[in-house]
């Protein structure tokens, strides 16, 4: 029989390579990993970040879309779908356009009409409101803003060793996604409908980029198809450090609960 496909879509200033510790366990339980970077991220051993940085700006939600919907195209099984972050949201929008199996959200930044204007995110996201408007490139956040509002629960060290690897964002893809009311292509709606795979929601209980009371409300999108996790401790870094074994061993559990195997 053929492996089960998963597809890993990592989140805002990040790239594929993020997942290679989350990859390589999965690829243990016998799973056929892909952890590509969107359009205009990666690794700044691997691309010119900052030459990137001048295309990226360019770039909207459905781009980033259109080229994981072709990474599907070419895998032998309908994949499980994870999204970390901006991840969460784009792995739902591609699951509404291409078969899957599920979708497993870790943190997902929201869908069009998901309440997102928690004081905490405000604190993070707000300042950045004038690359949104202008649809110009999102360099990181400041580093004192990133360990407090990304890597709040995690050591000095593997927030440092994080936050050194980061590319440069869209601001049109997070005007797209934050002033989606004003976005005449609905780029960040969901039809959650469409959606027809198992879905598991995983949150931080300490997470202050994406909190896990909008975190629930995604899952609530699903109208009781989706389970939903909360891992006590976890900031926003679940997909490596310290919080990945509790973030992996809630995916083995639904994973197990739902039949899902590494044989597809």
């Amino acid at each position: 029989m053929a492996r089960q496909d998963v597809l890993l879509i990592h989140g805002t200033w990040g790239h594929g390579k993020e997942w290679d510790a989350f990859g390589a366990e999965l690829a243990e339980r016998g799973f056929r990993v892909h952890a590509p970077s969107i359009p205009e991220h990666g690794h700044a051993k691997e691309i010119d970040i900052w030459a990137a940085a001048d295309r990226v700006g360019k770039l909207g939600l459905l781009d980033y879309v259109n080229a994981l919907c072709d990474v599907v195209k070419s895998m032998q099984t309908p994949p499980i779908i994870f999204g970390h972050s901006l991840g969460g949201l784009l792995a739902q929008l591609v699951a509404a356009r291409v078969p899957h199996r599920g979708i497993v959200l870790l943190g997902p930044a929201p869908a069009a009409g998901v309440f997102a204007f928690y004081p905490s995110m405000l604190m993070l996201w707000t300042g950045f409101l004038p690359q949104w408007i202008m649809g110009r490139p999102m360099y990181p956040v400041a580093k004192k803003r990133w360990d407090k509002y990304v890597c709040n629960a995690v050591g000095q060290q593997f927030s440092d060793e994080f936050y050194a690897n980061l590319c440069a964002e869209s601001g049109r893809a997070y005007r797209e996604m934050v002033l989606w009311p004003f976005d005449r292509k609905g780029a960040s709606r969901v039809d959650f409908d469409k959606i027809t795979g198992h879905v598991l929601v995983i949150a931080g209980a300490k997470d202050r980029c994406c909190v896990p009371a909008m975190c629930k409300a995604t899952a609530r999108r699903y109208k009781g198809r989706a389970d939903y996790v909360e891992l006590p401790g976890s900031d926003h870094m679940m997909i490596d450090g310290p919080n990945m074994p509790a973030t992996l061993a809630a995916f083995d559990k639904w994973a197990a609960d739902k039949g899902i195997t590494a044989e597809a």
